[in-house]
C-alpha cells in the first residue's frame, strides 16, 4: 500500500487529509508535526521526526511554513527513497528552490491548496519539475481530486492563483458575516442568516461554474427593471465594493510576489 507523509499538520494539511480520509482508505499516512503528539482523532499514524516521515514515504507533503522549510529539508534530503514524489504546499517556494536543496533528480510538486477542500470544496492548483512522470502526475491530481476541484498551471502563475484562490475564501468570510448582520438587523436569528447568506454565495458560485455565464449577465438576470435588487447594486458600486474586491486581490498577490522575491 502507498504511503504519504505530511510533515506538518497545520489547518491547510489536516483538510487535505480529512478530505483524502473520508473519499478512501487505499493509503496508509504518517505524519509529523510538533504539536501533533496530543491530537488523539487525527487519521494518521504519528511518527517522532521528520526524518522518520521521510523514510517511509513513497509521497511526501511538505506542509511547513516558508521560513522552517529549509531546516526541514536539511533534515530529510539524505533520508528520502530516490522514487519519493515531493509535494509542497508551502506558498511562495519554486520548484528551483527545491531541487538546490533536495537535488536536481527529486520528482517535485509546487501546489497551491485551500482550506475549503475540508468540506470536498476546494481548489487547488498544480505544477509539476520535469523529473515528475506522467503517473505520478495523475496520481498526485487523483488525491486533490478528492478535496475539490483541481488545474495544472504554469509556476509564473503561482502567485497569482495563490491569491485568487487561496485568499480570497477570507474576504468571502468577510462577505458572508456582513451579508448576514444585514439580515440581523431587519430580525433573522443570526444562525439562520449565516446559513442564509452562505447558501446565496454557494449558489451564485455554483451558478458561474455550471451555467458557464458572465457573472455581469447573472446579476442583470436577478435585477428586475425598478427592483429593490438593482437599488442595492447601484449602492454596493457607489461604496466602491468592485473596486475594494480588486483592490484586496492585488495586493495580495504584490504580498505573494515580495515573500516569493
Amino acid at each position: 500500500m502507498t504511503t504519504i507523509g505530511w510533515i506538518g499538520t497545520g489547518n491547510m494539511a489536516s483538510a487535505i487529509i480529512r478530505g483524502i480520509t473520508q473519499k478512501t482508505q487505499d493509503y496508509t499516512m504518517a505524519a509529523y508535526s510538533p504539536n501533533l503528539a496530543g491530537k488523539t482523532d487525527f487519521p494518521a499514524q504519528k511518527l517522532t521526526s521528520a526524518a522518520a516521515v521521510a523514510k517511509v514515504s513513497d509521497i511526501l507533503f511538505l506542509a511547513v511554513k516558508p521560513y522552517k522549510m529549509a531546516e526541514v529539508l536539511e533534515e530529510i534530503k539524505n533520508v528520502l527513497k530516490p522514487e519519493t514524489l515531493v509535494v509542497s504546499i508551502a506558498v511562495s517556494l519554486t520548484l528551483d528552490w527545491y531541487a538546490e536543496r533536495l537535488g536536481q533528480d527529486v520528482p517535485i510538486v509546487r501546489t497551491l491548496p485551500n482550506t475549503c477542500a475540508a468540506v470536498g470544496e476546494g481548489f487547488t492548483a498544480l505544477t509539476f519539475n520535469a523529473k515528475v512522470t506522467e503517473a505520478q502526475k495523475q496520481q498526485v491530481i487523483s488525491l486533490f481530486a478528492m478535496t475539490g476541484k483541481t488545474a495544472v498551471i504554469e509556476e509564473a502563475q503561482m502567485n497569482a492563483v495563490s491569491a485568487l484562490t487561496g485568499s480570497t475564501p477570507a474576504l468571502i468570510y468577510m462577505v458572508i458575516e456582513a451579508m448576514a448582520d444585514a439580515a440581523v438587523k431587519h430580525g433573522i436569528p443570526r444562525a439562520q442568516a449565516y446559513a442564509m447568506a452562505a447558501q446565496a454565495v454557494k449558489g451564485a458560485g455554483a451558478m458561474v461554474s455550471e451555467t458557464g455565464l458572465h457573472p455581469g449577465v447573472l446579476k442583470d438576470q436577478v435585477c428586475s427593471p425598478s427592483g429593490s435588487t438593482i437599488v442595492g447594486v447601484e449602492k454596493a458600486e457607489a461604496l466602491g465594493l468592485r473596486s475594494a474586491m480588486l483592490e484586496a486581490v492585488d495586493a495580495i498577490i504584490a504580498k505573494t510576489n515580495q515573500i516569493s522575491g
